[in-house]
């Protein structure tokens, strides 16, 4: 391939996100719309790229770890092919990324913006650290983007505090480091966890990584690996615990009309284009899901809320997650929706929830609706059944449903 030769030395380009399954193999690795999917041997990736690499010591690594040679093959050719989409680069030729404050992605200053205003999420964040750690800890900050949970551990009196970040943001945060002078104190660690190597074991985990979908930033594996790699064996974590609720919902109509091809914005469409679109119509999804900020289904809840999975992160859940409950109606009402949302269990007493009812309008986080094929009428006091399934990937979402109880999930 031009320009890759043995001695290239290569490392993951900012930005880059690793997901994977719930056996730790790789599933895929992107960055903005460049995504390359690999086989089972991919896992070895991260690893032989923790630190910048020349093709022959990853070669060499391959020989090592590898008896079979159509497993190293398969690896090599997934590097290849992450060169080739520009997911692993020359070291040579990188330069530092600019930030810029219209960017979607963690490197850009937008989503820290948010996150900073949300200060309920940051103030729980805040005071479960400065309940867990102790002086003299040494802490481990995933994802530390502009620093504010690394300089809260290292103000509660941690002796050293690994600040790890995969982005550009990161040069921001040793400013900030600098600028509440504990840069003697806080080390910033470049790269993704799972491609980083620390000098010590740490006391504590701290990782802000619940995703609008729970899991979709992978917190169970990247914790699986922190246990693993960064943890001493009595370590404590923020969070330590993520409770997983659906809620049944009434959602408003209007809301769901932004997601379907109605014949309003079909006939709008065709005045303004001069095209008839009449056969989106009858394209109606089967599973319709979107993100919404909680707060905008305040006083939708028909039921109380139904817990579909805990998650302590000392230990690895099974995968998929999944459930099936039955819930009690506590009002009457047109249940059209299930809303996930969660509750961080931060540390001994200091919890977050993300309910609709107690999530306030800064909010930074946005929570998935699932839209029910057939609205169901709920009467108060009956008993009716939830079912809710997560795949932990990009292609395979799960869902919800909701059944009268006794009845078989699928039934018509």
């Amino acid at each position: 391939m031009p320009g890759l030769s043995s001695n290239t030395r290569l490392r993951w380009i900012e930005d880059l996100r690793i997901r994977l399954d719930s056996s730790r193999n790789v599933v895929e690795f992107s960055a903005g719309s460049r995504t390359v999917r690999t086989t089972p041997p991919g896992a070895a990736l991260p690893d032989l790229f923790r630190k910048p690499a020349t093709m022959a010591e990853a070669a060499a690594e391959l020989n090592r770890r590898m008896a079979g040679r159509a497993a190293r093959m398969e690896v090599t050719l997934g590097i290849m092919e992450l060169y080739s989409a520009g997911l692993l680069v020359d070291d040579a030729d990188g330069t530092p990324p600019r930030i810029s404050s219209r960017s979607e992605s963690w490197g850009g200053g937008r989503v820290h913006i948010a996150l900073l205003n949300d200060r309920r999420r940051t103030e729980g964040f805040l005071a479960a650290i400065r309940e867990v750690v102790r002086p003299g800890d040494v802490v481990v900050d995933l994802g530390t983007g502009t620093g504010v949970l690394a300089i809260a551990a290292a103000q509660t009196g941690a002796a050293r505090v690994y600040a790890v970040e995969a982005t550009g943001i990161g040069k921001l945060a040793e400013a900030n480091f600098r600028a509440n002078g504990l840069q003697d104190r806080i080390t910033l660690v470049p790269g993704w966890s799972m491609t980083v190597d620390l000098p010590e074991r740490a006391d504590v985990l701290v990782g802000e990584l619940i995703g609008n979908d729970p899991f979709d930033e992978q917190i169970i594996e990247i914790a699986a690996d922190a246990r693993a790699r960064f943890l001493k064996p009595d370590a404590r974590m923020v969070p330590r615990r993520v409770n997983v609720f659906a809620l049944p919902v009434t959602v408003p109509d209007r809301m769901i009309r932004r997601h379907l091809f109605t014949p309003e914005v079909l006939e709008a469409w065709r005045s303004w284009y001069g095209i008839d679109f009449g056969a989106l119509a009858r394209s109606a999804p089967s599973s319709l899901s979107f993100l919404v900020s909680p707060s905008k289904l305040r006083g939708c809840a028909l039921a109380d809320p139904v817990l579909v999975a805990t998650t302590d992160l000392h230990t690895k859940p099974s995968s998929p997650l999944a459930a099936d409950r039955e819930f009690v109606a506590s009002v009457p009402g047109r249940l059209n929706g299930v809303m996930i949302h969660f509750e961080l269990e931060l540390a001994p007493g200091i919890r977050l929830s993300t309910h609709p009812d107690r999530a306030d309008r800064r909010c930074s986080w946005a929570h998935r609706v699932w839209v029910l094929p057939e609205p169901l009428p709920l009467e108060p006091g009956a008993r009716y059944r939830l079912t809710w399934r997560y795949y932990g990937r990009t292609d395979l979402l799960g869902g919800a449903r909701v059944f009268p109880a006794g009845r078989a999930a699928g039934a018509r």
